[in-house]
C-alpha cells in the first residue's frame, strides 16, 4: 500500500502542476515532463489497487478517476481494512462494495 500512497501523491500533485502551469504561463517544458509523469503516476495507481489481494470493486474503479482516484481508493482501502478488522457477527461481509 506504499507504493499506491506515493503514488496517489504523485498523481495529485503532477495534475495540480499541470494544471497551475495551464492556467498561468504554459511553458512546454513544464508540460513536457509533468505529463508523462502524471500519466505514469495514474497507470501505476492502477496497477497497485490491481495487485491489492481482497480490494473491493469500489476500490478498484476509484482508482480509475483521474487525478484523485489514487486518494480515494487508498481511502477505500484503508476502511475496507478497519472494518474487516472490526466486523460484527451477523452484520454480513462488506466486502462487496
Amino acid at each position: 500500500m506504499r507504493l499506491l500512497a506515493v503514488a496517489a501523491v504523485v498523481e495529485a500533485v503532477s495534475l495540480v502542476v499541470l494544471l497551475a502551469n495551464r492556467l498561468t504561463v504554459h511553458l512546454d517544458p513544464v508540460t513536457s515532463v509533468t505529463g508523462p509523469v502524471h500519466g505514469t503516476a495514474y497507470l501505476v495507481v492502477i496497477g497497485a489497487v490491481l495487485l491489492v489481494p481482497g480490494a473491493s470493486r469500489t476500490a478498484r474503479l476509484l482508482a480509475l478517476v483521474p487525478g484523485v482516484g489514487g486518494a480515494l481508493a487508498l481511502r477505500r482501502l484503508r476502511g475496507d481494512a478497519a472494518t474487516a478488522g472490526s466486523a460484527t457477527p451477523g452484520r454480513g461481509s462488506r466486502a462487496g462494495r
